[in-house]
């Protein structure tokens, strides 16, 4: 559902209520009071015989022609009077003004002066009756000619409903009004947002005119203003960084994500390995099992550049995890050291039915070697991964440091 069509099922059902409301309203109360203003004028009518024909035998001036002229003369000041007449005791009537009904009246002898809603006579004519009673079980009928009425209602009920048509077409208008204006802002938002996300000129806030829009507008532009200083700052670091790149430090990059710190377990034992220190890019370690048997070595390579270690490094691995459990390990070290430079090595094989003892092959400067090992034989109750971060902690050196010990061993 569009916004435009959200806004012309909301706005114009409610107009179109609130001016039938206000119409029905105005209608019901317009007719009603115009209905009591004629039951008043025909009782007025009424009420006036009726004093006259308390005072006057009203039968004696009907039968005199000139008091009959009269009184027929002052009922036509009665607008809209139809009919006029005097009921006796019986029933009979007798006509001041207009036509008597034919026998006896169809109305009975009020206790009070009182009106009869609108009633439409033998000839179709609609008329409002009022009724003022008269000393002797007599009575006064007046009835007066309620078409002024009905065409007045009618014409009240025309107007409201030209209103109400009047309302819906300005609901309608408004309604395409405002949606538009709010279509117009979303639109000015979304040009604003494709701007940014094609990096073309933005268009300025201002010209915004609804507020929670103009708020959009803005908070578009501080996120595109947050990101471009972010990508500025990540192109100014990556300026730096490569201003600042070497071959040793490419190397060393390479080789912490070549030579992640370690923790596993293998034939019977476990064994956990980590580089220390950013010292040099020939330093490696090389793990492999097969056949219920396990290896670990230790090494680091010695080249003319930082590149050119790690190379060697990384070949010399690979030769370990792949030749180490061949045949004799001391051949294969021997072997390896020669072809891929390895001054230092450290080293241990194990089988499942044989686990490693308890130690720390390390290649580490000054006496850490030597604290590690102690370490680890005072630390019996440690995995080799929890002994491996306590040493982290203790010691300040630079290489390559492992824990290996039997698996059940390691177990508190």
């Amino acid at each position: 559902m569009t916004i435009r069509r959200a806004f012309l099922l909301l706005v114009v059902p409610l107009f179109l209520l609130l001016a039938g409301v206000n119409g029905a309203l105005v209608y019901f109360w317009e007719r009603a009071e115009a209905e009591r203003g004629l039951e008043g004028q025909a009782i007025a009518a009424a009420v006036t015989v009726a004093a006259f024909a308390d005072t006057h035998d009203l039968a004696n001036a009907l039968a005199d022609p000139v008091r009959a002229a009269g009184l027929r003369s002052a009922a036509t000041h009665v607008t809209g009077l139809t009919a006029l007449y005097l009921v006796d005791a019986e029933g009979r009537a007798s006509p001041v003004v207009g036509a008597a009904p034919a026998g006896r009246s169809p109305y009975a002898r009020p206790v009070a002066p009182a009106a009869l809603p609108v009633a439409v006579d033998a000839a179709g004519r609609q008329h409002i009756t009022g009724l003022a009673p008269v000393e002797g079980g007599r009575f006064v009928v007046a009835q007066i000619d309620a078409a002024p009425l009905i065409a007045e209602v009618a014409e009240l009920r025309r107007l409201v409903a030209g209103l109400v048509v009047g309302a819906g077409l300005v609901g309608l208008v408004l309604a395409l009004a405002i949606a538009q204006g709010i279509v117009r802002e979303l639109a000015g938002s979304g040009a604003l947002i494709q701007a940014i996300r094609t990096d073309a000129p933005v268009s300025e806030a201002e010209g915004f005119r609804i507020r929670e829009t103009r708020d959009l507008a803005l908070a578009v532009r501080l996120m595109r203003t947050s990101v471009a200083g972010r990508l500025a700052r990540g192109r100014h670091e990556l300026a730096r960084r490569d201003r600042e790149r070497d071959e040793a430090a490419s190397a060393a990059a390479q080789h912490e994500t070549a030579f992640p710190p370690l923790a596993l377990e293998a034939a019977g034992g476990a064994l956990a390995v980590r580089m220390l220190g950013r010292g040099s890019s020939g330093r490696f370690y090389a793990h492999c099992e097969a056949d219920g048997r396990a290896g670990l070595v230790l090494g680091e390579c010695a080249a003319e550049t930082p590149a050119t270690a790690l190379a060697q490094a990384l070949a010399a691995r690979r030769y370990f995890e792949a030749h180490l459990l061949d045949g004799a390990p001391e051949a294969c070290i021997a072997e390896g050291c020669s072809v891929f430079g390895v001054g230092r090595v450290a080293w241990r094989v194990w089988t499942a039915t044989e686990p490693p003892a308890a130690g720390a092959p390390a290649l580490l400067d000054g006496d850490n070697a030597a604290r590690a090992e102690a370490y680890v034989a005072r630390a019996a109750g440690l995995t080799p991964a929890q002994v491996l971060e306590d040493l982290v902690t203790l010691l300040e050196a630079e290489g390559v440091l492992a824990v290996v010990r039997s698996a059940e061993g390691g177990e508190r």
